[in-house]
């Protein structure tokens, strides 16, 4: 995972998101499909509302990872969504940033390139606590290796605490807190 991309990379990236957009929008306009357009603006509008929280917790380096994930091909689509009051989480940005990582290059290994493989990531932020739940569906080819590293980091004495975790063929739930 590319984690330093130049301002000239974000650019052509935003750029041609922003672009495959417009051409969705314009497409459905062209088929008179007003509904459908309707629905997409209401789609980027919650995806900027989602960026815009996600910056806010103040995680600079995990939100882009977060941010940029699909930009590069993986075997699995990353989406996200942020909900709660936002918190500053500063002091958790790299080891979450780290965790994370660590946790997409297992995914990463363990997932079936064919399937239709998807990861969503709730942030659920409070003034107490935050809570980032992964929630994987496709194809699992390793489920061993993906339990055995859960387990291990749910011994871990990190600030980062493993609620709890189901591994399944076709499936993962993933609680993660901090406190």
């Amino acid at each position: 995972m590319k984690t330093n991309w130049s301002t000239i990379d974000v650019l052509k990236h935003t750029r041609h998101d922003w672009l495959n957009k417009i051409q969705l929008i314009k497409g459905n306009i062209a088929l008179n499909k007003m509904e459908r357009v309707k629905t997409i603006i209401e789609e980027i509008v919650i995806d900027a509302q989602n960026e815009t929280q996600l910056t806010n917790l103040q995680i600079p380096t995990f939100a882009a990872l977060i941010m940029t994930f699909n930009w590069e091909p993986h075997k699995y689509q990353l989406d996200y969504e942020v909900v709660g009051n936002i918190r500053n989480l500063a002091s958790h940005d790299l080891e979450l940033t780290e965790w994370c990582t660590q946790f997409f290059i297992l995914l990463e290994e363990a997932v079936n390139e064919m399937g239709e493989n998807h990861l969503s990531l709730t942030i659920e932020s409070s003034t107490e606590e935050s809570r980032f739940f992964f929630d994987f569906s496709g194809i699992l080819n390793d489920r061993e290796n993906v339990t055995n590293w859960l387990e291990m980091m749910s011994r871990s004495e990190k600030s980062l605490k493993i609620i709890e975790y189901n591994v399944h063929n076709e499936e993962i739930n993933l609680t993660l807190q901090i406190a």
